[in-house]
């Protein structure tokens, strides 16, 4: 009898556990609210990443290797897309983006092959689907219709990164609130691009 407490003990703790730490932790699931209260929430909300790398064609690159020969009176020169010399100084731009629930929006930056930006965003609070991604603006007749370049796509709080434009055209994010309330995203990016606008808002 009293081992059989025991296991009952042990038992009914477990799911105590599950139910009061880990579900809201790891799932984001807080049946009790003592999740919301200490914080565990917060700990699920991190990147979940849409794409599987198997199932998709994935484009790499690759970094320059070491040499086996080296002279210092002739160093190698490091060209695009790693270095690029710009006749401007580069633009920084801080964007606040309100999206009721359900909502939806496209911010992209008009930049030239071989630019870059580094950029980074937030949400004030949940997550909300992105997908960040470019479009051709020269030569689209080159690209198949509605050809597009995916650099990431996730249900996240947050992001930050670097991105070298494969070609002329529109790099960005689009952004839909998945919350059942209002959220607002702000947006840093600093970089060469000639602008960044809007480019469409609607509810899905």
């Amino acid at each position: 009898m009293r081992m059989r407490s025991k296991v009952f003990a042990i038992f009914f703790s477990t799911i105590a556990i599950t139910v009061l730490f880990i579900l809201p932790a790891e799932y984001g699931y807080d049946p009790s609210g003592i999740g919301e209260k200490v914080g565990l929430l917060r700990l699920s909300e991190g990147s979940v990443t849409i794409n599987d790398e198997d199932s998709v064609n994935l484009i790499r690159g690759e970094y320059p290797g070491i040499p086996e020969e080296y002279d210092s009176w002739y160093p190698d020169v490091l060209g695009e897309p790693y270095s690029k010399t710009q006749d401007k100084i580069f633009s920084s731009t801080t964007i606040v983006v309100d999206l009721e629930s359900g909502e939806q929006v496209e911010y992209k930056a008009l930049m030239q092959r071989g630019d870059m930006i580094l950029y980074s965003w937030s949400v004030d609070k949940g997550i909300v689907y992105t997908d960040f991604h470019a479009d051709p603006t020269e030569n689209k007749d080159s690209y198949p219709d509605d050809y597009f370049i995916r650099y990431r796509e996730s249900e996240t709080s947050n992001s930050s990164g670097s991105m070298v434009a494969s070609f002329t055209g529109n790099h960005g994010w689009y952004w839909l609130n998945i919350e059942e309330h209002p959220i607002r995203i702000t947006l840093e990016i600093a970089g060469f691009y000639s602008e960044i606008k809007e480019l469409g808002r609607s509810f899905q």
